[in-house]
């Protein structure tokens, strides 16, 4: 009888906590009530403010962020194409800022933190390189990669904050002139030569950070945020810790400023703006994301080195910026080999299936060169693709190769536009089979080759596998081979009725990872995987 009327009071007091709540999801502990919407198109590194301190955020102003997120570029693109946000939060506006059509449309812009993009170096590589004692300059990091010494990770600066930050920094740095980088600038031999080390590309900081977690032997350090190498030393996931480095002619911060674009939310503009930048939570800021504070009341956390930043020029001209962009991923970087398994089965008949993978193709064939992010997602030179149709059998691979001219890439476009064009659905889904196939040419490719390459597979299927080997037998075979085979990543794309299981377990197996196709169209998922490749 005790225990029952225990339970019933305890029944009771959960109903009246429940009845207190106001009921909603979004209802919480402290809240204002009415809490406005207000709505961020921002760079996909501030997920930890919006898992972290967005309810802190809400209860303290009365205003509710609901994040989207993208890259600089891709955020230039959708705000251009008219997608409707209540602001912009990049980790630059000066580039945003310089594009015409966007320049009118920002209200006001304030920073709300600092984070410099630096190298974080292996403890025994910064020894036996001298950085530890010595901060060496770009130049110097520039040689050690050209000959060897010295390896590292960075994001795609087409795709990634991270990488676009990081790029200009360099560039400048390795400029004739640091304060007027030209588009001379952008063939110097010095640049191209610093990247001969990357072996560890990403779309993202997060990614790239997990990803050098997971397999921390294949590269010597990172080219990061201050903010992730300085949490990636606190989280204890490394076997050991991160020198950071900040060469000597400087770096590019970025100051993370919140720019509004829509006269209507100003003055939930200023409420953000006055609690972001006080004093209490700049520090509260600073320790949960170890970023820096930009008010000086505000202390910072006491990871962060304490020293004076030499900060490098942006450049002032968006056409440099772009001719930069083009030149590193056409000339500059380490070129990709990919495999693209398209699922030509019976079910991409239905709903536009096979019409949506035919136009993602299409982008990556050059059929978007108007938009930012098509000019940068297609193909480029010195790329080798292979297209793997399947359907209830893997077909042959058509192997293209994009050349080092302008006239034999754009010749490699068209056909391979001609290729995807006429191709019908028809038979059953041998995912797994498909994959293999894709994997073992590539490492015999890989074998073959004496220069650096990116090695990625992307899977593009609507279903569950129907024929040959499944899941379990395909992660068997891949554990079973060599480290050439295993370091090629696969990404798969949850597209139709495509297993979320299986995907996330052939993702996990081979490094890569998931990406759906089902909470946005198919043509933009294709444009973030290139980040990877």
């Amino acid at each position: 009888m005790i225990r029952l009327l225990r339970n019933a009071l305890l029944a009771l007091a959960l109903l009246t906590l429940a009845g207190c709540d106001g009921g909603g999801a979004d209802a919480g502990a402290g809240e204002p009530p009415g809490a406005a919407d207000f709505t961020v198109l921002a760079g996909s590194e501030l997920k930890d403010v919006e898992t972290q301190l967005s309810d802190e955020i809400r209860k303290a102003t009365g205003v509710r962020l609901r994040f989207a997120y993208a890259g600089t570029l891709d955020a230039i693109d959708r705000l251009n194409a008219g997608e409707q946000f209540d602001a912009v939060w990049v980790s630059h506006g000066k580039y945003l800022a310089m594009n015409p059509a966007l320049k009118l449309k920002l209200l006001a812009q304030d920073k709300v933190m600092l984070s410099p993009v630096v190298l974080g170096v292996k403890t025994s590589k910064a020894r036996e390189l001298g950085w530890d004692q010595n901060e060496p300059t770009w130049k110097d990091i520039a040689e050690a990669s050209r000959s060897g010494r010295f390896s590292f990770g960075m994001t795609n600066p087409t795709s990634s904050n991270t990488g676009f930050t990081a790029l200009i920094g360099i560039a400048s740095a390795l400029a004739a002139n640091p304060d007027a980088l030209t588009e001379a600038d952008v063939a110097n031999p010095t640049l191209k030569a610093f990247f001969q080390g990357q072996r560890m590309t990403s779309g993202s900081s997060g990614w790239l950070a997990d990803a050098y977690v997971r397999d921390q032997a294949k590269v010597d350090g990172l080219i990061n945020y201050e903010s992730v190498l300085l949490s990636l030393n606190r989280d204890g996931k490394l076997t050991e810790p991160l020198v950071l480095v900040y060469p000597k002619e400087g770096i590019v911060t970025a100051d993370y400023p919140l720019m509004l674009l829509q006269a209507g939310k100003r003055a939930d503009y200023d409420k953000l703006i006055a609690f972001l930048r006080s004093p209490a939570f700049q520090t509260r800021l600073s320790e949960t994301t170890l970023r820096r504070p930009v008010n000086p009341d505000a202390t910072a956390a006491a990871a962060i080195p304490k020293r004076t930043l030499i900060e490098l020029p942006f450049p002032g001209q968006p056409q440099v910026i772009e001719r930069l962009l083009e030149g590193f991923l056409a000339d500059v970087r380490i070129p990709a080999s990919s495999r693209y398994v398209l699922d030509l089965s019976g079910s991409m008949a239905n709903e536009g299936r096979i019409d949506a993978m035919k136009a993602a193709m299409a982008t990556l064939a050059g059929a978007e060169a108007g938009s930012l992010s098509g000019r940068y997602a297609r193909f480029q030179k010195r790329e080798k693709v292979g297209l793997l149709p399947f359907s209830t059998h893997p077909e042959p691979t058509r192997l293209f190769d994009m050349g080092d001219t302008p006239q034999t890439s754009q010749a490699t476009l068209k056909a391979i536009a001609d290729t995807v064009a006429p191709m019908r659905p028809d038979g059953g889904t041998a995912i797994f089979d498909s994959v293999r196939q894709a994997l073992e040419e590539l490492a015999a490719e890989k074998r073959k080759t004496q220069q650096p390459r990116y090695y990625t597979v992307v899977l593009m299927s609507d279903g569950e596998n129907t024929e040959g080997s499944g899941l379990r037998e395909f992660i068997a075979w891949h554990a079973a081979q060599d480290e050439t085979l295993r370091s090629i990543r696969v990404f798969p794309i949850l597209f139709g009725d495509a297993d979320l299981d299986e995907m996330n377990a052939l993702a996990e197996a081979t490094g890569g990872k998931v990406f759906d196709a089902k909470s946005k169209s198919l043509t933009l998922v294709f444009k973030d995987i290139r980040g990877y490749q």
